[in-house]
């Protein structure tokens, strides 16, 4: 970027800034006027990263030279060029590296290589909870532009998608992150920035940090705006100094808000996206509109092969749980047992770090779909009561606006009794 004088009122010379970082560039599209992000509050979340490039690379684009080298010079001079773009997310417990373009171009005896790959967008993590007392709500983001030309032993470009593909292969990604999977969230993250840390151990480094509030995020035509990068490559691979040339631009940010992690519906206020509606309540009553017992207590809360990963598995397993069952057989003290039994599935689904909506969804579930004894009328307990009758409510009132829609709506018979 070259510098031009600018003459001050009182005739002294000021320099224009320097461009320190000329192969990238980060623009916050979250402006104060426009910030929508007062439902994210107890309410869950995940990181999402959008491109504007053209998945063909589009006609109107120039094409980044492929230059050959006669073999007696790749025989006697060997040469890697790699460059790749990064993004590292940390919010609360939850930690992600995710490589977004990697360019390189081996040339040596064994012939010449051109690596060029590109995630154009990338919306499969895990979600997490943006808890009421502010904890999580902040979002760093550090974008990292990382290059070398002297990496000798093999391409630098090629080992980092390898290195992403050993973190993906270390196990499966949990749905949501809770005190049982957070920690291989990060050891997944660090894998890789340590990957590309050492790849790129000399070169051109250029990062830029930014913390963000999510009550400051906001929506632009349907979809969520946020930190906007612009990546650039030098016009000549052997000169950094070269004139950059723009590749394209990626937004991260994060999803719609949504109240649970056992349905799908989000907040999403105006926008006619499926699976959306205005505000937390309406999200709230199609939850439990949508919820089944069995899907609820058959989330898996930790994937791999530990047996205590669904809902159902972990909350069994619980010494509060075993001891509950021959008490509540305790005609006199059944219902206190009941109460007790309620609070601490609230308690242990809290703890693990989801919501408490999603806490007396679970305690709902339980009731409707584990073997806990007849006699006792759970509707009719105090810590369990409330979101027995709250669900039942909902789940009625929809099926009754089901039954009088117009002639050609489909209709759905119940064959079994309604849960409680």
């Amino acid at each position: 970027m070259e510098t031009i004088q600018i003459t001050s009122s009182r005739g002294e010379g000021i320099a224009k800034p320097v461009n320190i970082t000329p192969l990238s560039t980060y623009e916050d599209e979250w402006a104060a006027p426009s910030a929508a992000g007062g439902d994210f509050a107890g309410a869950y979340t995940r990181l999402m990263i959008f491109s504007d490039l053209a998945a063909s690379g589009g006609t109107k684009r120039r094409t980044w030279p492929t230059k050959k080298r006669g073999y007696l010079t790749r025989a006697i001079v060997g040469k890697d060029f790699s460059l790749n773009l990064t993004v590292h997310v940390t919010v609360g417990a939850y930690e992600s590296t995710v490589p977004l373009a990697t360019i390189g171009h081996q040339s040596n005896s064994d012939g010449e290589l051109w690596n060029r790959v590109i995630h154009h967008s990338k919306s499969d993590f895990p979600l997490f909870l943006v808890k009421n007392d502010g904890s999580a709500s902040i979002p760093s983001v550090k974008i990292g532009v990382a290059g070398t030309k002297s990496y000798t032993s093999r391409g630098a470009a090629t080992a980092v998608q390898v290195a992403l593909g050993i973190a993906k292969a270390t196990g499966a990604q949990a749905n949501v992150v809770t005190r049982l999977s957070e920690q291989t969230t990060k050891d997944k993250a660090r894998a890789v920035d340590d990957a590309i840390s050492k790849l790129f151990a000399s070169g051109i480094a250029e990062e830029h940090w930014t913390d963000r509030d999510l009550r400051s995020w906001s929506v632009g035509r349907d979809r969520p705006r946020g930190a906007k990068i612009s990546f650039q490559v030098p016009s000549d691979e052997d000169d950094w100094n070269s004139t950059p040339r723009p590749v394209g631009n990626w937004t991260v940010t994060f999803d719609f808000p949504r109240p649970s992690i056992f349905a799908d519906w989000r907040i999403c206020g105006d926008s006619d996206l499926p699976r959306c509606v205005a505000n937390r309540q309406q999200a709230e009553r199609k939850v439990h509109e949508s919820v089944d017992p069995g899907e609820v207590l058959n989330y898996v809360l930790l994937n791999g092969s530990n047996s205590l990963g669904t809902v159902r598995a972990f909350l069994s397993q619980q010494d509060w749980y075993v001891a509950a069952q021959p008490a509540f057989l305790d005609k006199t003290k059944a219902n206190e047992t009941a109460s007790g039994f309620c609070r601490r599935i609230r308690n242990e689904i809290t703890g693990l770090g989801l919501n408490g909506f999603d806490s007396d969804i679970v305690v709902w579930a339980v009731i409707n779909g584990m073997p806990l004894p007849k006699s006792i009328d759970f509707q009719q307990v105090a810590d369990c009561k409330a979101p027995l009758n709250t669900i039942a409510e909902h789940k009625r009132n929809a099926a009754e606006s089901l039954a009088r829609a117009p002639a050609g709506g489909q209709k759905v018979a119940r064959t079994e009794d309604s849960p409680r």
